[in-house]
């Protein structure tokens, strides 16, 4: 419980109103992490069972803590679970596995622990690896997403400059109209971008044709330019006395000031050529060329049924955004909060 804190000079009517609506923020955001969690933990405790079994199994505990049971990667999947170990001799395809179950189940046989447990495997990550193209979906998702987010940080920062900080006539017009292409869904824009993109262009069933279309940005250029209005116009100004080009001034003194603005719009960039499905479902042909979401679509009809498998290739593909978010946070705060100021 939020502990009911001492506001000075406060009487007490207000201190407990205020105590309340602090209690009914926690719980609201509470509640709004376990539905955001609840389904990525449900995730990653599949990818990493033994058997299909649900989770949440009725009229049972929970299954939620996972124990070391058959971990490793490689070839000897089999003779492990019969000797309890196998590692790959000299010559032979690599191979290194353990089963750890005979050691950690009995210990906890008879606990009040043991009915919310179940030993967790690499098997099901080692299956995906190698049994779909998983490797090469990745490949081509990371080529695709990070040079989404090169052009669009160019382009929209090179865009949102003269809007914010140059004066020429007509600016606020073509900003707001920037600005209105983001009332369109991205659906209505779809059929004439792929006719351009494949009878004008010849971006038909190559990566070309998952990163040119998207490599401006109305959002970024949104983004970008809140972020520019909080320089300082006496910043640049000095800069141009001292005869540094706009290009100058854009390179030098400007982008090192946006950098969290910089980071917010490579995390948006990122997740969404990273999760986008429908523009390279339409656009690619060629198994090779698929990206993670569309072979994660294939992988789900290749292993229908078994819903540890298409876990395990979830969790695959999620743990690159978590790393960039992770690596980013503290700028993609601090970008966001200095949008709103500005």
């Amino acid at each position: 419980m939020t502990e009911l804190r001492h506001y000075p000079g406060k009487p007490l009517r207000l201190r407990l109103r205020q105590w309340l609506e602090n209690t009914g923020w926690y719980t609201i955001l509470i509640l709004f992490g376990l539905v955001t969690v609840v389904p990525f933990l449900w995730t990653a405790l599949m990818s990493v069972r033994p058997n299909s079994a649900n989770v949440f199994r009725p009229n049972q505990p929970p299954q939620l803590i996972p124990y070391p049971g058959l971990i490793g990667w490689g070839e000897g999947q089999r003779e492990a679970r019969e000797a309890g170990f196998y590692a790959a001799p000299a010559g032979s395809p690599f191979g290194w596995w353990r089963d750890f179950t005979p050691v950690i189940e009995p210990q906890l046989a008879g606990t009040s622990l043991e009915p919310y447990t179940f030993a967790a495997t690499t098997a099901n990550y080692y299956r995906v690896w190698t049994d779909v193209n998983l490797p090469r979906y990745f490949v081509n998702s990371f080529i695709v997403a990070l040079s989404v987010v090169t052009i669009q940080l160019v382009t929209s920062s090179l865009a949102a400059y003269p809007l914010a900080k140059m004066q020429f006539q007509g600016r606020d017009v073509l900003f707001y109209l920037i600005l209105a292409t983001l009332v369109f869904p991205d659906q209505l824009t779809l059929i004439p971008t792929f006719i351009m993109s494949v009878n004008l262009f010849g971006f038909a069933d190559t990566l070309h044709g998952l990163i040119i279309p998207f490599g401006a940005n109305a959002f970024g250029i949104f983004l970008l330019r809140q972020t520019y209005q909080s320089i300082p116009n006496e910043l640049i100004e000095a800069a141009r006395i001292d005869g540094a080009s706009e290009f100058g001034i854009w390179w030098r003194i400007l982008l090192p000031l946006i950098r969290p603005g910089l980071a917010t719009l490579a995390i948006f960039s990122f997740v969404g050529s990273w999760n986008s499905f429908l523009w390279p479902l339409l656009m690619i042909r060629t198994e090779s060329m698929y990206t993670l979401p569309v072979g994660l679509a294939f992988l789900e009809g290749a292993f229908t049924g078994n819903l540890r498998t298409v876990a395990a290739g979830v969790m695959v593909a999620t743990v690159p955004i978590i790393i960039v978010f992770l690596v980013f946070q503290r700028q993609f705060i601090r970008g966001l909060s200095g949008a709103v100021k500005g």
